[in-house]
């Protein structure tokens, strides 16, 4: 068997976007936001291109995943592998735009509904937590009371996680290793033999993928190795030019400080300013300056 990876942005969007795959999705998400008993998902509705489409701007891509559940929560789900500047901003700017854009004209505030932001990240958001997953929502500060439950985001650094396949013991833990780990085996790992979590290592078997699909797959990972080589190139290109200014910067205070240091000694030696002006290319104010100093 081989599987693709499902930190592949197509990959990642057929696994947990698809309408074959809803109770994966169900699942996935219900351990990640650690929701249980009556507050758990039961049925989730992807919304359709034209409805994600409103989130699109000329900077961002359509959202990875956007879905509703039986109670219309949103959810936006993203998986991000490169860390990108202000890529906290744009989370919130995601589930801020999708809160807002809920509404008609004339509706009532009374119809928006709760959004979820979950974003799965390839890297260290927060280098100084030390905790993979941290959930934000907004609190009273004094009570610590949830009193606006309008707007919450969950971020999963994976990076963070380092459970090997016997130290599995939750929904959450297995999906977080299958994510990491199922493009790396060759058969079903056991711990994911079963349920929702076999679902999606059937839908990430290249076996399954039609040609197209492969296609999209591999534009994909050409994209982000484009992406990738572009910011090493950029910060080369930033570096040789730090130097090459350093060195710049480095000679001309080199040459400003062995002209002060001529005259310095041509006033002791009592040479006439405009002379020692002539010979170092300093002005008179600054060789009078240094006349006052000694």
């Amino acid at each position: 068997m081989q599987f693709l990876d499902p930190r592949n942005d197509v990959a990642f969007k057929k696994i947990f976007g698809s309408e074959a795959q809803k109770q994966v999705t169900i699942s996935f998400l219900n351990s990640i936001l650690e929701k249980t008993g009556t507050q758990a998902i039961a049925e989730i509705q992807f919304l359709n291109t034209e409805q994600k489409r409103i989130i699109k701007n000329k900077k961002d891509n359509i959202l990875d995943i956007l879905c509703t559940d039986q109670s219309g929560n949103k959810y936006i789900v993203e998986m991000q592998v490169d860390r990108v500047k202000a890529f906290d901003k744009r989370m919130v700017y995601y589930g801020a735009k999708t809160y807002a854009m809920q509404l008609n004209k004339k509706q009532s505030y009374l119809n928006l509904a709760p959004v979820i932001v979950v974003a799965i990240l390839d890297f260290a958001m927060f280098p100084n937590k030390k905790n993979y997953k941290s959930i934000h929502k907004f609190f009273d500060d004094k009570t610590f009371e949830q009193d606006l439950g309008e707007l919450a985001f969950a971020f999963v650094e994976l990076t963070k996680f380092t459970k090997k396949e016997d130290e599995l013991i939750s929904a959450e833990d297995k999906w977080l290793y299958f994510i990491q780990q199922i493009s790396k085996k060759d058969q079903i790992p056991a711990s994911l033999a079963q349920g929702e979590f076999e679902d999606a290592c059937h839908a990430a078997e290249r076996m399954t993928w039609s040609e197209e699909e492969l296609n999209d797959y591999d534009d994909a990972i050409v994209r982000a190795t484009d992406a990738q080589g572009a910011l090493e190139l950029a910060a080369e290109e930033g570096i040789a030019k730090g130097v090459e200014q350093g060195m710049i910067e480095g000679m001309e205070k080199g040459e400003q400080n062995k002209a002060l240091n001529i005259a310095i000694n041509m006033l002791k030696a009592r040479i006439d300013i405009k002379m020692i002006a002539l010979t170092t290319g300093l002005s008179i104010e600054q060789i009078k300056t240094l006349e006052e100093e000694i």
